[in-house]
């Protein structure tokens, strides 16, 4: 499993220093990869997030210029991104604010390599619970078992099922009979996936806003809204952020 990581501080040191963490890190866990992306500003990290898409994990230094680590995790949280959020600090005063923002985890600077390799541990213990759940898909040549993590919607296509993937790549299904809806029922048996209009399934983890036209996703995607659904859709994304109780505060 890759786990794609971005760490974001001012200070070029612990850039280099989680990246000496995270090698002797993965020592311990040879079935896991991290892709590591390095950030100088929270500014730098949003403009990134919203060109390429969301982080796995993200590590992130409180004490930033500009915007601060605690601001930097509640503007992913409005943007509505779930993934985990760890904090680094030399001062222990934003425990309680990192609170706030759903965080694994809180470390203190100068970063002791025993408690980095449990709070890793913590966090590649709940992406792999949330990478557990698959769904089957058959396709042409063959059938392919896809996280359901990585599905940011499926839409109906002539008589097939195009999944759109979060790494921007899509699978197209065999031909079904009946309704999309039926041929989509393995999506729609998880609560984070909703029926949206007559030709479209979304994972709720993906959005990151609705209007009353359309539903945008992270990667730039936008998925048509009926109006007459828009307050029902808005609805039931909302309550999905509500008490999916993903992030828990350690």
């Amino acid at each position: 499993m890759q786990i794609r990581i971005a760490l974001c501080d001012d200070e070029t040191t612990c850039h280099e220093t989680i990246k000496r963490l995270l090698k002797d890190y993965k020592q311990t866990v040879s079935l896991f990869s991290f892709e590591l992306s390095c950030f100088s500003s929270g500014r730098e990290l949003l403009d990134h997030i919203e060109d390429k898409g969301t982080f796995d994990l993200y590590i992130l230094d409180i004490i930033m210029p500009d915007m601060n680590g605690i601001r930097l995790g509640s503007a992913l949280r409005e943007r509505y991104d779930g993934g985990i959020i760890i904090y680094l600090t030399s001062s222990p005063d934003f425990a309680v604010e990192s609170y706030n923002t759903d965080a694994l985890h809180y470390l203190l600077k100068p970063i002791n390599g025993n408690r980095f390799s449990l709070c890793m541990d913590k966090a590649v213990s709940r992406l792999n619970h949330l990478r557990s759940e698959t769904v089957s898909i058959k396709t042409p040549c063959s059938t392919r078992i896809v996280p359901i993590h990585n599905i940011l919607y499926a839409e109906r296509v002539n008589r097939s099922i195009r999944y759109y993937l979060n790494d921007h790549t899509t699978i197209n299904s065999v031909s079904f009979c009946g309704t999309f809806r039926h041929a989509a029922a393995p999506l729609l048996a998880y609560s984070g996936f909703l029926a949206v209009g007559v030709s479209f399934v979304v994972n709720l983890y993906h959005v990151t806003e609705v209007t009353r036209s359309d539903m945008l996703l992270t990667g730039g995607y936008s998925i048509p809204v009926p109006r007459r659904t828009y307050e029902d859709v808005k609805s039931k994304w909302a309550d999905y952020w509500l008490n999916k109780g993903d992030i828990h505060v350690i």
